[in-house]
C-alpha cells in the first residue's frame, strides 16, 4: 500500500537521500525545507507519516511537532525525528526517532511500521 511521507529538513541533500530511500519503500514523497511549510503541506497532502529535522530556520522541528499535536486533525499523524541530538527531547511527543547522520536501515524500519 502506497502511503504520503512527509520529508522537513533544511538541507536539500539529505533532503533528496531521504526521498529516494522512501520512494525506493514504494511510497509517494512530499517535500518541505521548514515546519511552516511543512504545516501547509500537511492541511493539503494529508501524509501518513512525517518526518523531521529538529534543527530548521522560521519554525524548527520542535514548533512543528507541538503544532501538529495541538490540531485534532493532525495529532494522529505519526512524526519521526530525524536529528543529531542524542536522544528526543523528553517534552516532545514523537512517535520514533532517528540520528543523523542517519542509518537507513533504520528508517526503513519506520517506515514499515508505520506506513502498513
Amino acid at each position: 500500500m502506497m502511503a504520503t511521507v512527509l520529508l522537513v529538513d533544511d538541507d536539500p541533500r539529505l533532503l533528496d537521500a531521504l526521498e529516494a530511500l522512501v520512494t525506493l519503500e514504494g511510497h509517494r514523497v512530499v517535500r518541505a525545507q521548514d515546519g511552516k511549510e511543512a504545516l501547509r503541506c500537511v492541511h493539503r497532502e494529508h501524509p501518513t507519516l512525517i518526518v523531521t529535522d529538529y534543527m530548521m530556520p522560521v519554525m524548527d522541528g520542535a514548533q512543528l511537532i507541538k503544532a501538529l499535536a495541538e490540531d485534532p486533525e493532525l495529532a494522529t499523524v505519526p512524526v519521526v525525528l530525524n536529528t543529531a541530538l542524542p536522544s528526543p527531547p523528553e517534552a516532545l511527543r514523537v512517535a520514533g526517532y532517528v540520528s543523523k547522520p542517519f542509518a537507513a536501515a533504520r528508517l526503513v524500519e519506520l517506515l514499515r511500521r508505520f506506513t502498513s
